[in-house]
């Protein structure tokens, strides 16, 4: 087996129409990492992961830069990082902590727990503890709900309420599920199929939708319906601007490496830091030729339609007609015409 090729990371589109009962439609955009932390060098998955996030701010930035936009542009921007974390009982491990520190201010991050089921009610709030304590004290800028200052005008009481029992729950315990069983007590009507998780065909089954077991509902009512405009909003308004005001002022981006001023740094490291500024200035570089050039492209295009009206102008005005102020073509009235005659020759 080749370890470098089966275990490389791949990132996986799909995407899935929903409709909601108002009849609201939702384009839901999911992209999967298989293999992600496997390879030897994770360094590899991080930049891979983090430089597709950052393209999509690109592909964004060059469009608002053209004089003519794509009525047709689609916003690849992601909105939400949901990562699961194994609950081993030690909070983050140091991959962890390395890759959220790398997508730290890229997109917003909500923390999980992932194959919740495997904890006692004990072991779960252990494990909460100790990663929320490690989101904290390695400045992982995680998901807090509604605690952005704009929108603390008009949320009323019930909401705040609601949103405080969110961050309470962070990070989410998830269940999932990979069969699905009928109902015995319900009809044969979708509304009444269980979603159910077999851990073992002596075990009960878990209906994944019990909100008492699992936090799986309540992630995806937050996702797709309670605050599924706040994280577009904090996308563009916040997380993009920021980015964007970096890119166009020429910040170098660099990845966080929060040990780095406590350890030795090696002339090799050196070296790759040199080499990681060069690659990130050529980047910049091969951006800033493509909108100078778009722009060109642009203002040729504008001076080509300028000298063609000005061409019509005169081919009309030879044959006494003229625009008018609605660009409508009409007759000129003769003391006008001899006059633009003069100014024409």
């Amino acid at each position: 087996m080749n370890y470098s090729t089966e275990n490389k990371l791949t990132l996986r589109h799909e995407n899935v129409e929903l409709e909601d009962n108002e009849g609201h439609k939702i384009s839901l955009n999911i992209i999967d990492t298989p293999n992600f932390a496997n390879s030897i060098n994770c360094d590899d998955d991080f930049k891979i992961i983090v430089d597709f996030i950052r393209h999509q701010f690109d592909e964004v930035l060059l469009e608002e830069s053209r004089v003519k936009r794509n009525p047709r542009f689609k916003d690849g921007r992601i909105h939400v990082l949901i990562y699961m974390i194994n609950p081993t009982g030690h909070g983050l491990s140091d991959i962890d902590v390395k890759f959220l520190q790398h997508v730290n201010n890229l997109v917003n991050i909500i923390p999980i727990i992932s194959k919740a089921d495997s904890l006692t009610p004990k072991e779960l709030k252990l494990n909460k503890e100790l990663i929320l304590e490690d989101l904290n004290n390695y400045g992982i800028n995680f998901y807090k709900f509604n605690e952005y200052d704009y929108e603390q005008d008009y949320i009323d009481e019930e909401i705040i309420e609601y949103n405080k029992y969110l961050n309470s729950l962070i990070p989410f315990a998830i269940i999932g599920a990979n069969e699905y069983r009928s109902n015995p007590n319900g009809s044969e009507d979708e509304d009444d199929i269980l979603k159910l998780r077999i851990l073992n065909k002596d075990f009960k089954p878990i209906d994944i939708d019990n909100a008492e077991i699992n936090d799986f509902t309540i992630l995806k009512n937050v996702l797709l319906v309670t605050h599924l405009n706040e994280f577009k909003d904090i996308t563009h308004d916040s997380i993009y601007e920021n980015y964007r005001t970096e890119a166009l002022s020429g910040k170098q981006f660099q990845y966080v490496n929060k040990d780095s001023a406590k350890q030795e740094i090696s002339e090799s490291d050196y070296l790759m830091k040199e080499e990681q500024i060069k690659l990130e200035e050529e980047r910049l570089r091969k951006f800033e030729e493509r909108v100078h050039q778009d722009l060109i492209n642009k203002r040729k295009e504008l001076l080509e339609r300028e000298n063609e009206l000005k061409e019509i102008e005169k081919r009309l005005l030879a044959e006494g007609l003229k625009f008018d102020e609605n660009g409508d073509v009409v007759k000129v009235h003769e003391e006008e015409s001899s006059e633009n005659e003069v100014k024409v020759i």
